[in-house]
């Protein structure tokens, strides 16, 4: 038999095969990739009669699912970067109004035997120092400058809204000299002294800058703060997506509004009363120009944003104006704003973000621009390129 021949037999064979169902969708060589979407619960494990049973809590616990849930194909979401901060400064001080505090892009179990070492290396000796709460408190000590008075210090130290990074909190205490060292310490909501808070954030992020090297880990600082996160991307079953964010709603506007004028994202209008951004969102955005090359620019105008352009001719009150206020989908998330539908469907660009409820209980939406849920995988997606630019 001549190769040609052999080969002529193979294909037929194949050919046959493929016909007979084999390898289509419901032939036996199939993908299998959906199939735990139809799968059963089992009764429990029953002992034989004479055996006791030891009770055993369940380890991967399955939500209830109300009703019916549309099966389809699985769409794998987009991973989040391994590190957001990569490129970033191991040590910055953020402000937001008139607070500050110090941002480390290590976790905290490694950045709190740091502050250890910079407070006893600068002659500040702790009163308490508590890591499942993630706090520190130094004893009472005096300024050359101001004799009358002592200070004190507190250190509070909690997860940072990126993975593995770290914030630590100053707050300053200023008292009478006469006051009774056992006095029980009442913490004002605001330091006594800005100045003396900006002297220990600036000695202290410079201190933790210059220990390039400090990657120890504290074991009792494994669960600072309870283990408590600030961020988490939240997809409760049979229902929408969304952020939910432990933070302070002043702080919780503007991390979100500097995500939403990252990456693909562009801001165009947002009101703060309300709670509403309208932003327009492209990956292609995300091509830096050094990726895009010269060439790729070069006479060729591609740098115009013409998503970003169109939007722009909007204003924030025809988008709220597009909202389709027929839908039954649409009052939870925008009940009692003004300014709602009435307008004929534009076919605005972009979407609609939305933050809702209160100090650390704060919940970001996004929906379209007539105020419409979208797809789960994009719910999702949009949702992840947020999270990764919180700061």
């Amino acid at each position: 038999m001549t190769k040609f021949t052999a080969g002529a037999l193979l294909c037929a064979a194949v050919t046959t095969l493929s016909g007979c169902g084999i390898f289509g969708k419901d032939g036996y060589f199939r993908d299998r990739g959906d199939d735990y979407q139809l799968a059963d619960s089992l009764p429990p494990l029953q002992m034989p009669e004479g055996v006791s049973s030891k009770h055993q809590e369940e380890l991967y616990e399955i939500p209830q699912i109300s009703g019916e849930v549309e099966r389809g194909d699985f769409v794998v979401p987009r991973p989040q970067a391994l590190s957001v901060n990569v490129g970033l400064d191991r040590v910055k001080i953020q402000k937001l109004g008139s607070r500050r505090w110090v941002l480390v892009n290590q976790p905290p179990d490694e950045v709190w035997p740091q502050l250890h070492y910079f407070l006893r290396t600068t002659g500040l000796q702790l009163a308490m120092s508590d890591a499942g709460a993630g706090m520190m408190e130094t004893t009472w000590l005096t300024f050359g400058d101001n004799p009358d008075t002592k200070d004190k210090y507190r250190l509070l130290v909690e997860s940072g809204v990126q993975p593995d990074t770290t914030e630590i909190h100053v707050r300053h205490l200023s008292a009478p000299l006469e006051t009774p060292a056992s006095a029980a310490v009442s913490w004002p909501a605001q330091s006594s002294s800005p100045e003396r808070e900006g002297w220990m954030i600036d000695e202290m992020s410079s201190a933790l800058a210059a220990d390039a090297t400090g990657a120890a880990a504290s074991l009792v600082a494994q669960a600072i703060g309870g283990g408590k996160v600030k961020v988490q991307v939240m997809e409760p079953a049979g229902k929408e997506p969304y952020i939910a964010l432990g933070l302070a709603m002043n702080r919780a506007w503007a991390t979100v509004s500097h995500a939403l004028n990252t990456g693909a994202y562009r801001l165009h209008k947002e009101d703060s009363d309300i709670g509403v951004f309208y932003v327009t969102y492209d990956p292609e955005r995300e091509l830096s120009e050094e990726d895009e090359g010269w060439f790729s620019r070069w006479g060729s105008g591609s740098n115009e944003d013409k998503l970003a352009k169109s939007a722009e001719a909007y204003s924030l009150q025809q988008v709220l104006a597009n909202i389709d206020m027929t839908s039954s989908v649409q009052p939870a998330l925008f009940a009692g704003m003004q300014g709602l539908g009435g307008a004929a469907d534009s076919n605005i660009p972009g979407y609609l973000v939305v933050l809702r409820g209160v100090d650390d209980a704060i919940e970001v939406r996004i929906r379209s621009t007539r105020g419409l849920p979208l797809t789960r995988a994009k719910t999702s997606e949009l949702l992840m390129a947020i999270r990764q630019n919180l700061i």
